[in-house]
């Protein structure tokens, strides 16, 4: 029942999307539809193919740190825990993505403690893999960048700085033992209660978790770099969606690596930005960056075809998912009674 009140909650969230985006693009829906009406069917199928190789890449960065702990962690089960997170996302407004997983985890044979250090490890690769990706998409185009939209700067360097700081932090969290004795001190500061004693406990568990699982992935410089060229692979199939979109919309302009760095800024900014349920700064910075460069109805249009392969479908896709796992775990609690 609670698993449905998810659901429902979550295809409320989405409608309610829906109908922001209507109520936003009423003044040029006209214009914005035309430019739907001419996507070819075989580009559209192009689109969700790159949404699909994203999802199987991402299962990939999970199964190659899983098994760093879980040599038997099969790739089916990986991308269960990655729909799983995607369904999380959404449904639970992330609050519930990594609880989610964890559980999952654990019928997998692993710790709650040590999946949720796990699933932060692996954020805090894709963080530092966004912030590498578009490094390096500066490195070669910033002049580009800086003379056909400099007023950019304003988003991108906050953008970088709150990214940096949330990676570092984590990092250092991770990595550095005087650091985690000092945040589990700053733990045992908290009231004496019997309530408040639980909540340390798990505190200090997970914490613990986490500056294992890092040492543990760290010791394998071939796990960091198959997990680092696995995200590099990902974030070019997110980016290819968007030059996709962009193309199949009627902006022949822009060509594929200009949009591979206009899309890496957009996630950083993205990134560094407050959502609910995943939406709101992806909708906002792709409509700022890519409306300097189309006109506002072929942005909009370009807009809708990339949340609907990248956000919209994935989702699709994990109810499916967590439907199945859902199912199969009532199946094994009926089977063992």
């Amino acid at each position: 029942m609670n698993s449905w009140k998810k659901t429902g909650g979550s295809l409320l969230t989405l409608a309610a999307v829906c109908l922001a985006a209507v109520l936003v693009f009423r003044d040029h829906y006209q214009e914005i539809l035309e430019n739907l009406r001419r996507v070819p069917g075989y580009g559209a199928l192009a689109l969700f193919a790159l949404a699909v190789v994203f999802q199987l890449l991402e299962s990939g960065v999970c199964a190659a740190l899983v098994r760093a702990r879980l040599p038997s962690f099969s790739f089916w089960e990986a991308m269960e825990v990655t729909f799983l997170g995607v369904f999380g996302n959404v449904a639970t407004f992330a609050v519930g993505s990594i609880p989610m997983q964890c559980l999952h985890l654990h019928r997998s044979g692993l710790s709650v403690g040590h999946g949720a250090g796990l699933m932060t490890v692996e954020y805090i690769f894709h963080k530092s893999s966004i912030l590498l990706y578009a490094s390096v998409m500066l490195l070669f185009q910033g002049g580009w960048l800086r003379e056909t939209a400099p007023e950019l700067s304003r988003y991108l360097l906050p953008g970088y700085g709150i990214c940096i700081v949330i990676v570092g932090a984590l990092v250092l969290v991770c990595t550095w033992a005087r650091l985690k004795n000092l945040v589990l001190h700053l733990i045992g500061l908290f009231p004496e209660t019997e309530k408040w004693e639980k909540r340390k406990a798990s505190w200090r568990s997970n914490l613990e978790s986490l500056y294992e699982e890092t040492r543990n992935v760290l010791k394998s410089p071939a796990c960091c770099g198959r997990i680092l060229l696995l995200n590099g692979g990902k974030l070019l199939c997110l980016y290819s969606a968007a030059y996709l979109s962009v193309r199949l919309t009627g902006a022949a302009d822009l060509p594929f690596w200009r949009v591979q760095l206009l899309a890496s800024l957009m996630l950083v900014i993205a990134s560094a930005l407050p959502n609910v349920a995943g939406v709101g700064p992806a909708e906002f910075t792709f409509l700022m960056i890519f409306g300097r460069y189309m006109d506002y109805a072929q942005a909009s249009a370009a807009l809708i075809l990339y949340r609907a392969a990248t956000y919209f479908f994935p989702f699709a896709a994990s109810i499916l998912f967590t439907f199945c796992i859902q199912r199969r775990s009532w199946a094994q609690n009926s089977s063992g009674k």
